[in-house]
């Protein structure tokens, strides 16, 4: 084995609250969410190398190296030092999901590029995420945050443990598509009730997991709807979407509360049992 080899885990994230404030001069939308890392990873060998190159598995198709997040970080890494490596992703996230997938994976390619090489500051590093994608700092920081701006803004708070089962049907959401729909105002969750229920027990921060895309999101794809009231009937205590769909998390009392309910749901094309909670990468 290579000692130069990095082996990395890029967790999800979900969205336990997300709050659209409104349309931003530069056409993006402000938003406030309680983020958190859960336990769905992509894999990711890293290696040195004189140049940059992408190998790909899993659930979803390779895309064009000029496309994938993971490859626009490991130019950017480069840019800044000079350095380069060689990326292989075994992709367990789902697409189109809401769950963070391509922005774990650049996350996960900076901090590996950091401690391969070394040269840069944490400072430069979130510099760097911030310039990929509006999720990626979130990614790269992990466990829970309270996330402003366009996602940028963070202010870590205390990872809670939640026990939760992640359905995706067969349908995306496209997030450009999705908040080129939206008609403002949206409802509002709660996030300050959110935010002080977040280290109790999970009956009590149920009623505040709430998205405000989740509406504009369902009428695109109906079947997010469906999946949410399976999970509640299942006996989940609330069920939302996480980011801008497709994916539906409901959240249950106890991770064998959680296993028990997750034969119900196999013919669904995605589905597993997750926590969240601050995870070693």
């Amino acid at each position: 084995m290579h000692t130069d080899v990095l082996y990395l885990l890029a967790p999800a994230k979900l969205n336990l609250t997300l709050d659209v404030l409104g349309r931003r001069a530069d056409g993006y939308h402000e938003l406030c969410s309680i983020m958190a890392s859960a336990s769905l990873y992509d894999e990711i060998d890293l290696a040195p190398a004189r140049e940059i190159s992408l190998t790909w598995e899993g659930c979803m198709p390779a895309p064009r190296p000029e496309k994938n997040t993971a490859y626009l970080a490991a130019r950017a890494f480069f840019a800044q030092t000079g350095q380069a490596c060689r990326i292989h992703i075994n992709k367990r996230i789902p697409g189109q999901a809401g769950l963070g997938g391509g922005s774990a994976d650049a996350a996960a390619v900076l901090r590996g590029l950091q401690r391969l090489y070394g040269g840069i500051e944490d400072e430069a590093l979130f510099s760097l995420a911030r310039a990929i994608g509006a999720d990626v700092p979130f990614c790269l920081l992990g466990g829970c945050a309270l996330a402003e701006g366009i996602g940028e803004k963070l202010t870590p708070l205390p990872a809670p443990q939640l026990h939760l089962v992640l359905l995706k049907g067969r349908g995306g959401v496209s997030t450009p598509a999705l908040f080129r729909s939206l008609a403002l105002p949206l409802p509002h969750p709660d996030t300050p009730a959110a935010l002080a229920a977040l280290s109790g027990p999970a009956e009590r921060l149920a009623p505040f997991l709430q998205n405000a895309l989740e509406g504009p999101a369902t009428s695109l794809l109906p079947e997010i709807g469906r999946l949410k009231a399976r999970l509640l009937a299942a006996g989940a205590l609330a069920a939302f979407m996480t980011g801008s769909g497709a994916c539906v998390a409901g959240l249950f009392p106890s991770e064998s509360a959680a296993r028990a309910a997750l034969p119900g749901f196999a013919d669904v094309p995605f589905h597993t049992v997750c926590r969240t909670g601050a995870f070693a990468v």
